[in-house]
Order: C-alpha cells, then sequence, then structure tokens
C-alpha cells in the first residue's frame, strides 16, 4: 500500500516533468489505477498467512504482490528521475533492476501457485522435478534478463546499466530458456486440474 502511494506521487511528478513522447511511457491515471488490482495479491496473502501460516500460498500471495508493487512505482521512479536528472539517486539503476523484475513476478503467480494450491504442498512427490525446474528456469530467466545489454523500456534509449560487456552470447542463451517459462507455467496449470479431478469433499470445494 506505501508502494502505491508513493506511485502516485511519483506519477504527478512524471507528469509535470514533460516527459517526450518518443519514449512511450504511459503516465495516465488509468494505467496507475489498473495497478490496484495487484493490491489484491498481498491482501489475499496476508489473509492466508495470518490463519494458516504454514500454508505457503499465503507468503506467495505476499512476495508477488510486493513485486507488483514493486514494479508498479520504479516505473514511474525511473522515468521521472531519467527526465529530470538530479531528482532522484540511481533512476537507471532502478530502471535496470526494473527490468527483470517482472520474471519473478510471473514466475511465482504462474508456476508456484498453481503447484501448491490449495494446502500449500505438491500434489505428489512425482511433481518436485517441475517445481525444481519453474524455480531454476526463474532464476537464470531473471538473470539472463537483467545482464542482457539493450535499451531499457520507455526511458528513450537509455540502456541497461547492468549488462555485461563481452558476453555476446548471453542474449542468445536468454532467448533459449525463457520459452521454458511459459512451460513450467502451463505444467503447473495442469498439475492443478489434475489434483481437482482426483480431489473429494472439502479440498473440491
Amino acid at each position: 500500500m506505501a508502494m502505491f502511494v508513493a506511485s502516485i506521487a511519483l506519477l504527478v511528478l512524471a507528469r509535470s516533468a514533460h516527459i517526450p513522447s518518443s519514449w512511450e511511457a504511459n503516465l495516465t491515471v488509468g494505467n496507475l489505477l489498473g495497478g490496484i488490482h495487484f493490491l489484491i495479491f498481498p491482501l489475499v496473502g496476508a489473509l492466508i498467512a495470518s490463519r494458516r501460516p504454514r500454508n505457503a500460498i499465503g507468503w506467495i500471495l505476499l512476495a508477488d504482490g510486493l513485486l507488483w508493487m514493486f514494479l508498479g512505482m520504479t516505473d514511474y521512479y525511473a522515468v521521472y528521475g531519467v527526465a529530470s536528472p538530479g531528482s532522484v539517486p540511481f533512476p537507471v539503476g532502478v530502471a535496470g533492476i526494473n527490468n527483470f523484475m517482472w520474471v519473478p513476478a510471473v514466475g511465482l503467480l504462474g508456476t508456484y501457485v498453481f503447484l501448491l494450491f490449495p494446502d500449500g504442498r505438491l500434489p505428489s512427490r512425482r511433481w518436485r522435478p517441475l517445481a525444481w525446474l519453474s524455480g531454476t528456469v526463474i532464476v537464470l530467466v531473471s538473470i539472463l534478463v537483467g545482464l542482457t545489454p539493450g535499451p531499457l523500456q520507455n526511458l528513450g534509449g537509455v540502456q541497461n546499466p547492468f549488462w555485461l560487456e563481452g558476453y555476446p552470447w548471453m542474449e542468445t542463451v536468454a532467448y533459449i530458456i525463457l520459452p521454458l517459462l511459459p512451460l513450467c507455467i502451463l505444467a503447473s496449470v495442469l498439475s492443478l486440474v489434475l489434483r481437482y479431478r482426483r480431489s473429494r469433499g472439502e479440498q473440491r470445494q
């Protein structure tokens, strides 16, 4: 909630900075209000974690809500900071972090929430390889995206500050591994479908 409130202030500041249209930065109020939907994750996560602290779903939703709020806030922070040099510290560095944080935000929600729903445990031991693979893919894609050269989104061509010079193969590896993330998400959804079909009584409800 604090980060969402900070996003409001940063949006106002960014709109006053006269951002060039070529940046294609979305500074509309509608885009800001769209972020309210992501507050559902920490609210539901807090409810579950407070009543069932051993259920991993609550903590995952809390973490995912934190990530989505961070992404929204740092979007405006970076745009304002780059457009108004010296206004805030390290805007390009923050933008570089924002550049890859979408991976764990999407990955946690798309894999572990489905794999562990509803009791916080895997359907069976046979799903452990998928759980390990999903975690490995999320970490690897985050690192590769974070270190790949290229312009940062909506910042007028500012380059990724964390890219590693002398490793041209890194971008190729990123494109090879990235498709594994949606495959892990689809497999995780399948696990939930199979769990539902086999469930009975209270669990099925």
